[in-house]
């Protein structure tokens, strides 16, 4: 008895190792792909990223070390001379010394630079917080765009069903002399063409799902397929999110387009400072040399001498040309105040054109809504309807004909309901993307 028991454990022990490696095998076979580890790895592999993390490094680099426009140019050297007649050769003399000195330039538009510096690198940190957003809204866009097309495919195999189940029905109706030849023909036809549909549709996703791929940087192990984890109907949650139009005015600092011309204006100005300050103000030059070791040997006398010195200077200077009326440097700063203006007018009217984008978007979304609710209504209608013509059918009170023209009016009725969904996911995106959110 204790050994029928035993044999009896040892074959659910190998049973269920059997199960689990088929499950892990299974496991193996397919990737779970959803859009939260989608977006992470774009913003891990794209190179708009990489990019923009370079240039950001490239920015806090230069301001960080703006204080070396105050470290002086510093030069060493040791000198060697030899003096000497053409006519007397003992006339020569040998002259050896060393030397260190230092000089500095300063204007007082250095500040100004340190200040554009700064304002390039604070900008930079925003442009590279764009670069993030604006990856992550392509790569969320172009997820449930996939998952779109995925529902046709699936849209397509249940067309498949449907249509192999009408030609058998047909068939055997044909065989018992209830329908006609060319209800038999239009059957068949239908479910080939059903086929060929459901292979271009399935086409078409395996192209697009090649390209989120490459796009999203994820590479699948070979011959591991991927399983997309999604739903259209997450558009119920991506409604979920705080929006007071009554703040639309201090939302508009958000957006990447009014920051971009806001960050040049600010540019534009400091230029505009540190020109005037370079121009119309005198610079400062700073000075100073020590000779620490000078050696002169004069080979006639036979003697020699040694020395060290120091020399220091002050200077300001100013170029009394740039103040002439009409110069080039009077024109340049022309040219800033021109360009200052002409950003000012681009950013009133950049922000009057994403306040009305909003609104826009705002009433778009409003619509889709009413939409989508009306969408469902008539997949409702249409099921129903689909699912009594398939009883009627089969009861034989109503036709082939007939029962084609109800499913492909419930197909059309499930296709609008996804588009609808897709357009108000992509609504609500792009408006996210707007307001900086």
């Amino acid at each position: 008895m204790k050994f029928r028991i035993s044999i009896f454990i040892l074959i659910i022990f190998m049973v269920s190792g059997l199960y689990a490696q088929e499950n892990i095998e299974i496991e193996q076979e397919s990737m779970l792909l959803d859009i939260e580890t989608a977006v992470q790895s774009a913003l891990e592999t794209q190179l708009s990223v990489k990019t923009g993390q370079i240039e950001l490094e490239q920015s806090e680099r230069n301001y960080k070390h703006s204080w070396n426009q105050l470290l002086p140019s510093i030069t060493a050297g040791v000198t060697g001379t030899q003096n000497s007649s053409l006519k007397d050769i003992s006339s020569s003399t040998s002259t050896v010394s060393a030397n260190i000195s230092a000089s500095l330039n300063l204007n007082l538009g250095l500040a100004s630079k340190i200040k554009a510096l700064k304002a390039s690198y604070e900008s930079g940190k925003q442009d590279y917080t764009d670069t993030l957003r604006q990856v992550e809204y392509e790569v969320r866009k172009a997820f449930y765009s996939l998952l779109y097309v995925q529902s046709q495919v699936e849209s397509s195999k249940e067309n498949l069903e449907s249509y192999k189940t009408q030609y058998e029905q047909t068939k055997a109706k044909k065989e018992r002399g209830l329908v006609p030849e060319i209800d038999l023909l239009s059957s068949q036809v239908n479910y080939e063409n059903a086929k060929i549909d459901l292979k271009n549709t399935e086409k078409s996703f395996s192209n697009a799902l090649i390209e989120f791929l490459d796009q999203t940087g994820i590479k699948p192990s070979n011959g591991q397929s991927v399983v997309l984890q999604g739903s259209l109907d997450d558009y119920e949650s991506l409604l979920d999110f705080d929006f007071d139009a009554s703040q639309i005015d201090s939302i508009l600092e958000n957006n990447s387009s009014v920051r971009a011309i806001k960050d040049s204006l600010e540019q534009t100005k400091l230029t505009k400072r540190q020109t005037i300050s370079s121009t119309y103000l005198p610079s400062l030059s700073l000075s100073a040399g020590v000779n620490p070791y000078s050696y002169n040997y004069a080979w006639s006398t036979n003697t020699s001498t040694s020395s060290n010195s120091w020399t220091a200077s002050l200077g300001l200077s100013l170029s009394l040309d740039n103040l002439l009326p009409g110069s080039s440097a009077s024109d340049s700063i022309k040219t800033l105040e021109d360009s200052i203006t002409t950003l000012e007018l681009q950013l009133q009217d950049k922000k009057q054109e994403v306040k009305t984008s909003i609104l826009e978007m705002l009433n778009e979304i409003d619509i889709a809504k009413e939409s989508l609710e009306n969408c469902k209504l008539n997949v409702e209608l249409a099921k129903k309807t689909y699912e009594l013509g398939l009883v009627a059918f089969k009861n034989g009170t109503k036709d082939l004909s007939a029962l084609q023209t109800i499913q492909n009016s419930y197909t059309t009725a499930l296709l609008q309901l996804r588009n609808q969904q897709l357009t108000l996911i992509n609504n609500i995106l792009e408006l996210k993307n707007t307001i900086g959110e």
